[in-house]
């Protein structure tokens, strides 16, 4: 059996990262997420996957190419000429399918532990042409919902309803099973919406049945999901082998006196925590990143080869490959660093702020 696994996308909500990797790559506790929905395919006894590739396709075939461990797994790649949807993308796919069996296909921007399983059980017992997956969210608002039956009949979809229309909590978890005539459906070498043009119309017809999962779901769209599902990760909520480890520092680590590393943590090859330094809890250094004398990092992702100077602080941000914060400045507040940039010492980052890559900020010119 295969998968199809949607990574084509720009990823513009978590730019400026995205600008120099793919969103199907950000890491999270120093593995490429994509690693993860691997993981998630094999668990359930999937033979293979099609990757449905449009932006920056190159480093994502180098990734999996480097793998060595993908030997029993086939993966295929379905490269988009121009952006084709959701819906698009699965039917730019179908020629790589290998038999007329139903097919599972993956938003590549979720970070789950659903049963795999249990959701083509389900779309077996139902007939159904198509189920979607549905997870339980706290605020309903934030979300298209999705009304069921009793027999998980897909009712009704409602975009983002107001407080007073909220008849439901469960949403979309970008997790489907699709039977070969769905594909028929697709409109070929144009771009069509799965969640907007098929399925609404599959539910008009009665073949559009719900399998609701109360595993683990996130979307790391956006720089705060990316963040929690870092911190979950590195908690072992989810995604969690053999051998898990809450602090995880490499040999090749220097750590100098009176240096902190406080769990969770995850540290890459080759990284420097200079003296008095203090490093987590849920904090992920990518490789070779230099934490400076003094410095204190909590709560962040870094990629690899980023910098905190002597007595910076950075706090709940990303930093992107190669950025660098210099001395005594701070960057917190869900603030972003694009690859190559400069933080100048005693600046101020703080409320979202996102410095694209390779800008330079001047020292003590912002201070929130």
């Amino acid at each position: 059996m295969q998968a199809i696994i949607l990574v084509g996308g720009l990823g513009t909500r978590l730019r400026p990262i995205t600008y120099d990797v793919p969103k199907a790559l950000v890491p999270i506790r120093n593995k490429p997420f994509l690693g993860y929905t691997v993981d998630l395919l094999r668990d359930a006894g999937i033979d293979g996957m099609i990757l449905s590739l449009g932006y920056m396709p190159d480093p994502i075939q180098s990734y999996i190419a480097a793998r060595e461990d993908l030997a029993d797994f086939t993966v295929d790649y379905a490269v988009e000429d121009h952006a084709l949807g959701t819906a698009g993308g699965v039917k730019n796919a179908e020629g790589f399918l290998r038999d007329d069996g139903p097919v599972v296909v993956l938003n590549g921007d979720v970070l789950t532990g659903m049963n795999l399983r249990a959701a083509l059980e389900r779309h077996r017992e139902s007939g159904a042409q198509a189920t979607i997956a549905l997870t339980s969210v706290e605020d309903p608002t934030a979300y298209g919902l999705v009304e069921v039956e009793h027999d998980m009949k897909v009712r009704r979809f409602l975009e983002k309803p107001s407080p007073d229309e909220i008849t439901t909590n469960l949403i979309n978890a970008g997790v489907y099973v699709l039977e070969r005539e769905v594909f028929d459906a697709i409109p070929a070498r144009r771009e069509v919406s799965i969640e907007r043009e098929i399925f609404p119309r599959l539910q008009e017809e009665g073949r559009l049945y719900a399998h609701v999962s109360s595993s683990y779901w996130r979307d790391i769209g956006t720089p705060r999901s990316y963040l929690a599902a870092s911190n979950d990760v590195l908690s072992g909520a989810v995604g969690a082998r053999e051998g898990f480890r809450y602090v995880s520092v490499p040999e090749s680590t220097a750590v100098g006196k009176n240096a902190k590393i406080l769990p969770p943590v995850a540290v890459g090859e080759g990284c420097e925590i200079s003296d008095l330094a203090t490093v987590g809890g849920r904090v992920s250094l990518g490789r070779g990143c230099r934490i400076g004398e003094g410095a204190v990092v909590e709560g962040s992702i870094l990629l690899d080869g980023a910098v905190v100077e002597a007595g910076a602080v950075v706090r709940g941000s990303i930093l992107g490959p190669e950025s660098r914060v210099g001395a005594g400045a701070i960057v917190r507040g869900l603030s972003v660093l694009g690859a190559r940039s400069v933080v100048g010492g005693g600046n101020v980052l703080d409320n979202g702020l996102r410095l694209n890559p390779e800008v330079e900020l001047p020292p003590k010119s912002i201070n929130f």
